[in-house]
């Protein structure tokens, strides 16, 4: 830390301000404590950026969320640390200031060393951001990251990815890498900036986007499996919202070499453009041969009818068939089903998890049953009111999709498809499932 820090504790109760004043002289390499009432701390600030900044918010206190507001949307002050003292404040409150971008929190009664702890933690945080900005800006000058998108160039793009592979395996972590494009359907009036801020909006701070392309962006998200990309590329479909769509392939990184992550992904997103909003992952590099082969894979759904019970994850390996049709080698059929099983695994069991959370908040009563396998089924029912969600595997490369709604045994609802499991993804199933069960309950109400 550096040598001498400020601190401004911000207040409207002075009794509060000396009792945090007097513990914080025990701080070292504190050079001075300055505080003011919630109402004075713009104009005390102005021009002026303290180390920490301590602000008291007690009964839900608007004014101090406002606070918190107006200082990060000011350049100077939008790195500056603040941490929140709660007094008798909700939890909406607490979690809206984080989201307004306070470092930490502290709730009263205040004890000694948690206050210290605390404050040095936001002075190391602040002396982070400072190296952070510096760094950013150098590489700006350098042409390495864009100055208005803040995200890395097209010219650095391959020396970048391939640092952030070399630390993770370096460090024995989980990351994955995106390839994502927007859909057909994407506005063409709309600049590629738009699209940057979409993802920008949709990652953690941690996780960093890539020029790779005009319309086309690398996407490294930090200590993140599979069912982790799943959740971000649905959250970039989300805040694009209904009128237009994203396609991306998506690989985990493990020991492959940089040049097959770079096929396999671009290879994911040709297949994942033939659709829309569908994420291909690309896996299995190689085959038998010494020549690397891609096979690329996404989840598959299938509905059906059946016994339920519940099957664990790591039981699925057993229940998923290796057939050798015509025209298919061995090792081929391995692959398929490989591909199916890790998306029974990242895709089929989390959609089908969160539904089951859905449902069980909206009503108590509702009879849920969910079974992952060769012949994958998610049901919930009520009373002579039923729905079921069931997806069936071929062996190897389609599924069967059912959906079926019965009202005191009559069907209500029976569709079914055959569908390429490739083009099935995380967002497509919970689509499916949220549409399903609408309509189980619009059913059920009209019992009422």
């Amino acid at each position: 830390m550096s040598q001498v820090n400020t601190v401004v504790v911000v207040s409207d109760r002075q009794e509060l301000v000396n009792q945090i004043s007097q513990k914080l002289v025990l701080l070292r390499s504190l050079d001075k404590i300055k505080s003011c009432s919630i109402e004075e701390a713009q104009n005390m600030l102005e021009g002026f950026s303290p180390n920490v900044l301590i602000l008291h918010c007690d009964n839900n206190n608007i004014h101090a969320l406002n606070l918190i507001k107006q200082l990060k949307a000011q350049e100077l002050y939008k790195n500056l640390p603040i941490l929140l003292i709660n007094e008798n404040c909700s939890r909406e409150t607490v979690i809206e200031a984080f989201d307004n971008g306070i470092s930490d929190v502290l709730f009263m009664p205040i004890i000694d060393y948690e206050l210290l702890i605390r404050v040095i933690w936001c002075l190391q945080k602040n002396e982070l951001n400072l190296k952070n900005e510096s760094r950013n800006n150098f590489m700006t000058t350098l042409g390495i990251v864009q100055s208005d998108t803040g995200v890395y160039t097209q010219k650095y793009c391959e020396e970048f990815l391939r640092n952030e592979i070399a630390q993770t395996r370096k460090y024995s972590q989980h990351a994955c890498i995106l390839l994502i494009a927007p859909d057909k359907k994407y506005p063409e009036y709309k600049n590629p900036r738009d699209f940057i801020n979409i993802i920008k909006n949709s990652i953690r701070v941690n996780d960093s986007v890539v020029i790779k392309d005009v319309d086309e962006f690398y996407v490294y998200l930090q200590k993140t499996k599979l069912n982790g990309a799943y959740s971000v590329f649905e959250r970039i479909n989300t805040n694009l919202g209904i009128d237009a769509g994203a396609n991306a392939g998506v690989v985990e990184v493990q020991e492959q070499k940089f040049e097959d992550i770079i096929e396999a992904l671009n290879a994911a997103l040709v297949k994942a453009n033939e659709n829309t909003n569908s994420l291909i992952v690309a896996s299995d590099f190689y085959s038998k041969t010494d020549k690397p082969t891609l096979n690329l894979d996404t989840p598959k759904t299938l509905m059906e009818r059946g016994a339920m019970q519940a099957i664990p994850i790591k039981d699925m390996d057993r229940n998923i068939k290796q057939p050798t049709p015509n025209g298919f080698d061995k090792n081929s059929v391995k692959l398929f089903n490989q591909a199916y099983k890790r998306k029974l695994k990242v895709v089929v069991a989390p959609a089908f998890k969160k539904y089951e959370n859905i449902l069980r908040i909206k009503q108590q009563d509702f009879a849920i049953n969910s079974y992952v396998g060769t012949k994958s089924l998610f049901s919930v029912s009520s009373g002579v009111v039923s729905a079921t969600f069931n997806l069936e595997y071929d062996g190897l490369e389609s599924a069967v999709i059912r959906l079926t709604i019965t009202d005191n045994d009559q069907k209500r609802l029976f569709e079914t498809e055959t569908i390429d499991f490739t083009i099935l993804d995380y967002r497509k199933i919970s689509m499916m499932l949220s549409e399903l069960i609408d309509k189980f309950i619009i059913i059920l109400k009209g019992k009422d």
